[in-house]
């Protein structure tokens, strides 16, 4: 099987990979849907995304953020010394540990959950808290699945199957919706949406394995070898903790800064930032998945080519992001009146959430330029730059979340 992607495999891959979150995006539209039928605007849905919000952060900036950027390119290394057992070794040591880490921080959140729920959300009344306790009980084993997912989807990227893990988003988002269907039919308690996610994560999850083990890969032994390349892992894995997913840190900051907000202010937020990520996730993230592989390669074999990928990054970029963005402002207001707030009475809420979207949007340009940009500083190696800059970006993001919130309200966040 050959590992090079030309141009026109790359645009292939993207296509491919693209519609299948397009699949996950549409999916995601008639899921939020739902979720204002069911949750409405208020406390409740407030406390729900918030405690949904949580293992989803460390989703982005842990899973799919510092771990995929971290081991991939050293994946992709083995593989194409055609040394499959270092591969499978890499596997199973990268499995243990970081899956290990993730069951640890399960075990104190079960314990402590409401001290928690009040570090993520320091603005909630006591009722916003109760509810959130047993909705973060019950979601955090999410990021378990889902970041196992990711390391599986790793490997199969690492040999250019694209499709398939951006297949497992959809399949979770079908279970999803089919626990949110069942809520609203039965008028159940709001856990068995909670449920649902879960069962749609098992299931994206053993998706991957079937898949892994399709193309050869085994759980290997930990040899000597595996040990030297996983510290190698590890020394990128700790920077790419806070620079490879800055967009979710700076949204998470915002999230707990707007907990202060009058009640709905968190779901109208979260409505927003959803909307923002059907062209950040369909385009940039399945472009920026299948480059980080492919920049490995480039810099490993014809570094002197990076300069020429990041200016057809920059100039693919701008002709796919910008047109999207100025669509989505032009609909905002139709958006939030006539699909997602129907079934609220306030019309201010769908005016409010229109403008949190076009606001949104005018930074969707820069989002997607930097997920992109980012895969190549990590095929480099290049932890630090990108480590700098978004300490830099944290710090001037809670300053405007801190003046903006107090000048603007929700606005300003």
């Amino acid at each position: 099987m050959s590992l090079s992607l030309n141009k026109r495999d790359i645009l292939k891959k993207t296509a491919q990979t693209g519609s299948m979150t397009l699949i996950s995006r549409f999916l995601g539209i008639f899921r939020e849907l739902l979720i204002a039928r069911f949750f409405g605007v208020g406390a409740i849905s407030d406390a729900f995304i918030m405690s949904f919000r949580l293992p989803n952060f460390f989703r982005h900036v842990f899973a799919e953020g510092a771990m995929s950027a971290s081991f991939v390119p050293a994946f992709v290394k083995s593989v194409k010394d055609a040394n499959k057992k270092e591969a499978s070794g890499l596997m199973t040591i990268s499995f243990l540990f970081f899956e290990g880490i993730i069951l640890f921080m399960y075990a104190f959140i079960f314990l402590k959950t409401e001290f928690v729920v009040r570090m993520i959300a320091p603005g909630f009344s006591q009722e916003q808290i109760d509810y959130a306790v047993p909705f973060l009980r019950i979601l955090f084993p999410f990021l378990f699945l889902v970041s196992s997912s990711t390391l599986f989807a790793g490997a199969l990227n690492a040999v250019n199957c694209f499709a398939v893990p951006a297949f497992g988003p959809a399949l979770w988002n079908m279970f999803y919706i089919g626990g949110l269907l069942v809520a609203l039919h039965f008028q159940t308690s709001a856990n068995v949406v909670c449920y649902g996610i879960i069962l749609g994560g098992f299931f994206w999850l053993l998706m991957n394995i079937l898949f892994y083990f399709k193309y050869g890969f085994t759980f290997g032994h930990i040899t000597s070898g595996v040990k030297k390349l996983f510290r190698s892992v590890l020394g990128k894995f700790l920077p790419c903790l806070f620079g490879v997913s800055i967009v979710e840190f700076n949204l998470f900051i915002s999230f707990a800064i707007a907990s202060f907000l009058p009640k709905g202010s968190v779901t109208l937020l979260y409505f927003g930032s959803r909307f923002m990520n059907i062209p950040l996730g369909v385009f940039a993230v399945a472009f920026s998945s299948i480059m980080l592989s492919h920049f490995s390669r480039v810099v490993l074999y014809a570094p002197k080519r990076l300069n020429f990928y990041i200016l057809e990054v920059t100039k693919f970029v701008s002709w796919v992001i910008i047109p999207v963005s100025l669509f989505l402002m032009f609909i905002s207001n139709h958006l939030f009146e006539n699909v997602m707030l129907t079934k609220v009475k306030d019309p201010t809420l769908a005016s409010q959430g229109a403008w949190i979207l076009i606001i949104y949007l005018l930074g969707l340009f820069f989002f997607c330029l930097n997920r992109s940009l980012l895969s190549i500083f990590y095929a480099m190696k290049d932890t630090t730059s990108t480590t700098i800059s978004s300490a830099a970006s944290a710090v001037v993001n809670l300053m405007g979340d801190l003046s903006g919130i107090l000048l603007f309200g929700a606005y300003g966040i």
